[in-house]
């Protein structure tokens, strides 16, 4: 019986969080966009050795029930400044500097050159503009698992901002609990897939022979509600 994650999770459960990927040994597995745009992963036959380690750190195979016993809520915010350049409260902004003024790092979506999104890993304020900021299209995490690993196991604090679907990758991927690990999961009424955000670029901006310089998704400087993405471009010939 083979024991790899593409026999065990049916297409409509997986998540694409990229847990599999990060815990593959062998690095048989790749995060690959399926026909609707989402992230799904890819198993090179040639290099799995079906050794199951993908599938027990599959949070949809691994799925677990945890504070659901009347948490602790708390109710804060940033002080103007900061929630002008945030999409809300901006209270990532204040745990992340925490954590970046006792030495930690933060990792958090960012935008890459193509307005793709991926995660980082950061270690200074200056980067911090580049998670703030809310962003409406599924992210890779690449290898973030694994990196985050290497620096909880170095004794480094960590604070990893991201869809509940990939903090609970993320949990599962490191098979325990590390007290120096901060996580910030989303509410999150699901992700809009890599492909329509690139459709909608190239009608809106490319095909005209602008180029797209956005500044965030959901501005707190313009509506909290409803969310208003606020961006400019520029024309290339």
């Amino acid at each position: 019986m083979q024991k790899n994650i593409l026999c065990r999770v049916k297409s409509q459960d997986c998540c694409g969080c990229g847990a599999c990927a990060n815990k593959c040994p062998v690095k048989a597995i790749s995060m690959r966009e399926n026909e609707e745009g989402f992230l799904a992963p890819a198993i090179d036959e040639n290099l799995c050795t079906d050794c199951g380690l993908c599938a027990k750190a599959c949070p949809a195979l691994n799925v677990r029930y945890e504070n659901t016993t009347e948490p602790e809520c708390y109710a804060a915010m940033a002080e103007d400044e900061i929630r002008m350049k945030s999409s809300s409260g901006g209270i990532f902004s204040l745990l992340a500097e925490h954590i970046i003024d006792k030495g930690g790092y933060v990792c958090g979506a960012a935008f890459n050159k193509d307005w793709s999104v991926s995660h980082i890993i950061i270690d200074n304020k200056q980067d911090l503009a580049k998670l703030r900021g809310s962003k409406y299209v599924q992210s890779d995490i690449e290898n973030c698992y694994r990196e985050t690993k290497k620096l909880l196991d170095a004794g480094k604090e960590v604070l990893f901002s991201g869809c509940p679907c990939q903090i609970a990758g993320l949990y599962s991927f490191l098979g325990k609990k590390y007290k120096q690990l901060i996580t910030i999961d989303l509410v999150c009424h699901g992700t809009p897939s890599r492909k329509v955000w690139r459709k909608y670029l190239e009608e809106n901006f490319l095909l005209y022979n602008f180029l797209p310089l956005l500044q965030c998704f959901h501005s707190a400087s313009m509506s909290y509600w409803p969310p208003i993405m606020q961006a400019s471009s520029k024309y290339y010939t």
